[in-house]
């Protein structure tokens, strides 16, 4: 026998392959299979978002950075800080557009957040479509910085199969078709995600390694986080609980914790002058007691002596944090599972979750909470990394779940999916054999690579099988879950390919159906003609002000019950129904719009 030969080895396959990913050409392999996964990710991300019109929000976020870098003004960043609607932005500014972008005039009121979309959509008609679908490049290829982070960090955190922990870390996220579904829009959220992932990683390599250039570009970082959305405001504290834990069941030698708190010290420093940068240093250090603020909260404090105090922050950046307060506390009605109710809930997240994750995002789940209970020697992840991976996302959860008003939907939680989905993949190759492990990790992608291609391009109403899938989901949940006004260029083909000229129309959104080639009229006061009717799912719900060949009409809840079967459902978000002949004066959608569901934007 060969004196190189091993019997045993040479039967198992596992163990042939096994020399040549823990050797030299480990990386190469990882870096292929990284590249896979992203490629899948920017096909099913830039494909679906040319089949899916402009949402709701969206309408609003791309003006808003537009107008900030054009004017130089950033009064014109209302609801949101500026950070991911300037990137969005800066695309468009190489288009040979038809008119110039010139913004309108600022203002002090957050809600001109609207207006403005409104200005921009008439003043840039013959573009309109061509500017948005540049501009949603840049929140794809944030997401795709997000995966590379997460890779690298994986990686770190499971020296023992740093390929796989990278490739599933990555995987589950990108791959994710409720991640899909917001990575193509130009909005604040996945980009956030990508932001606060970097911010602790930074402080994670500041933990490592305490010093002054260390906390510099954590508060760099932390700053761009906080430039991104208002919810980076959590990391403040969720970065100090981790520190506190991180030096408590460190090891040994470790450095001193008033080095520690220093750098905190610090970082917390240079992320309020990031921030103010972010603002052009526009009205720093104004009082609250000098601004002009309308959220019963922040009044509080306007009126009392903290308001006479100068604040490190921009004056633009707190009335936005005051217009989100508003918003808020609005106390709108909410639907999930069948039942409208008031302001919040406290379960309104989980069960969320139970009926939007993808049915292979819980098996990894349960498999990485399984590894929790493993002897001690077996354990893959100390408890400083979970306490660092899972502070944030357990605190931002536990604060939309129990301090709000208003129910904002699954994509709140998103700036916490990747961190979750980095403990996760990390304790995964820590639960299975290393003779599975390849094996394991690789059918999880494979499955859940499968669900997001099933799903394509119509990921904004993604369901799984609990409730039915998709084509139920509308029964379940509304408004962001579902339906935010995103499938105009299917109903464009759907009428194109019915050889229909004109529908009646009542659409969830804010762009102009004409934009898509609809000719659509909307139902006066719902009384319907013969014909098509196409309704936006959300309206069953809600009344919102539907755009009306240049004016905004109030419309919904709509009440469908005598309408008869639908004939098309158009991306599980718009419904089409066929009216036929009505009595004279006959009104067919009777139920008038309850308080309670206005949506006063």
């Amino acid at each position: 026998m060969d004196r190189g030969s091993h019997p045993a080895r040479d039967l198992d396959p596992v163990a042939r392959v096994r020399p040549i990913l823990d050797g030299p050409a480990r990386n190469v392999l990882g870096g292929c299979g990284l590249a896979v996964v992203l490629a899948a990710f920017l096909v099913m991300a830039l494909g679906s978002a040319h089949h899916k019109s402009v949402t709701v929000d969206e309408f609003g976020h791309l003006p808003s950075g537009l107008y900030t870098l054009a004017a130089g003004d950033v009064r014109h960043a209302t609801l949101n800080p500026p950070l991911i609607n300037v990137l969005s932005a800066l695309p468009v500014l190489w288009l040979d557009l038809d008119r110039e972008l010139a913004p309108p005039q600022a203002s002090d009121d957050v809600f001109s957040f609207w207006s403005s979309g409104y200005h921009f959509l008439e003043r840039h008609r013959a573009d309109y479509l061509r500017i948005y679908q540049v501009a949603r490049v840049v929140p794809v290829l944030l997401v795709t910085a997000l995966g590379v982070l997460l890779f690298v960090w994986a990686r770190q955190l499971a020296p023992e199969s740093p390929n796989l922990a990278g490739l599933l870390a990555a995987g589950l996220v990108v791959l994710s078709p409720n991640v899909i579904a917001h990575a193509r829009i130009v909005g604040t959220d996945t980009g956030t995600a990508y932001f606060i992932a970097a911010a602790l990683f930074s402080f994670r390599a500041m933990l490592v390694r305490p010093a002054v250039s260390s906390a510099v570009v954590c508060g760099v970082v932390l700053g761009l986080a906080l430039l991104s959305k208002f919810y980076a405001l959590l990391l403040y504290p969720a970065l100090l609980v981790t520190m506190v834990v991180w030096y408590l069941v460190g090891p040994r030698e470790r450095p001193r914790f008033s080095l520690l708190l220093g750098c905190y010290a610090g970082a917390v420093a240079v992320s309020m002058v990031v921030l103010n940068a972010g603002y052009l240093f526009a009205e720093f250090a104004r009082p609250l007691s000098s601004l002009s603020l309308s959220s019963p909260r922040l009044g509080f404090w306007q009126t009392s002596l903290v308001g006479s105090i100068p604040l490190p922050l921009p004056g633009a950046f707190v009335r936005a944090v005051d217009g989100q307060l508003v918003e808020v506390g609005s106390g709108l009605r909410s639907f999930l599972m069948g039942e409208s109710f008031q302001g919040g809930r406290w379960d309104y997240y989980l069960l969320l979750l139970g009926i939007k994750t993808p049915l292979v995002l819980f098996s990894t789940t349960a498999f990485a909470i399984a590894g929790v209970f493993l002897p001690a020697h077996l354990a893959r992840l100390p408890r400083r990394e979970v306490a660092l991976l899972l502070t944030y996302p357990v605190l931002l959860f536990s604060t939309l779940s129990l301090a709000g008003d208003r129910q904002l939907g699954a994509r709140a939680l998103l700036s916490a999916v990747p961190l979750v989905q980095l403990w996760v993949a990390v304790m995964w190759v820590g639960v299975w054999p290393k003779r599975f492990r390849l094996v394991a990790t690789g059918v999880a992608l494979l499955l859940l690579f499968a669900v997001s291609a099933r799903a394509y391009p119509d990921y904004l109403s993604y369901f799984n099988p609990l409730i039915g899938g998709s084509e139920q989901g509308y029964r379940y949940a509304s408004d962001a879950n579902v339906d935010i006004g995103q499938d105009l260029v299917k109903l464009s083909r759907y009428l194109e390919q019915a050889n229909v000229e004109t529908v009646q129309l009542l659409y969830f959104g804010s762009v102009d159906p004409a934009l898509y080639g609809i000719d659509y009229t909307v139902p006066s006061e719902y009384r319907l003609e013969p014909g098509l009717l196409a309704i936006s799912v959300s309206l069953y719900r809600m009344s919102y002000e539907v755009y009306d060949h240049g004016t905004l009409r109030r419309m919904g809840p709509v009440d469908v019950s005598s309408l008869g079967p639908r004939v098309a459902s158009i991306g599980d978000s718009i419904h089409v129904y066929r009216m036929g002949v009505a009595p004279p004066g006959e009104v067919l959608m009777p139920q008038q719009p309850d308080p309670g569901d206005v949506i006063d934007e």
